[in-house]
């Protein structure tokens, strides 16, 4: 017998996202800025702190950059399929280290035979209200017996 096909949602832009990124970038080079060093030590950290952080903006908040995810596959058992937006595909299995909340869902995914784990944070806004139901309800239900 044939289980329910794998759950299929695109991502989009998110504004929270781009909220929390600008607030932790903002607060970080903040903080850099205030250490007591060379002013040019500062400033080259500052502009280091300030790239990556629009590098993260692009990628995570605008869904912009080639590695950027785009679309997420999430089978009954445990099966997590990435797809970014250069079009390549990461399959892996799901991990116990994700989370499912209300307001916040992150994704732990082992790719292949890989050491390392790959994370995706879900934000109410990069998906729609009734995706982000089903989601969970199969996280909760189908994806944590299998971990």
């Amino acid at each position: 017998m044939k289980g329910p096909p794998p759950l299929s949602i695109e991502l989009g832009p998110s504004r929270l996202a781009g909220a929390f990124i600008l607030a932790a970038y903002l607060g970080t080079a903040t903080l850099v800025a205030l250490l007591p060093c060379a002013t040019v030590y500062r400033a080259l950290a500052v502009m280091a702190i300030g790239a990556h952080g629009l590098w993260t903006l692009r990628s995570w908040a605008l869904r912009a950059t080639p590695s950027a995810i785009v679309r997420i596959e999430v089978a009954p058992d445990g099966q997590v399929a990435f797809c970014e937006r250069s079009g390549r595909r990461c399959e892996g299995r799901l991990q116990p280290a994700s989370y499912v909340g209300t307001w916040l869902t992150t994704l732990v995914v082992r790719i292949g035979v890989s050491r390392r784990a790959r994370s995706l944070a879900l934000l109410p806004d990069m998906l729609e209200a009734e995706e982000m139901r089903q989601l969970r309800v199969l996280l909760r239900l189908g994806g944590r017996r299998h971990v």
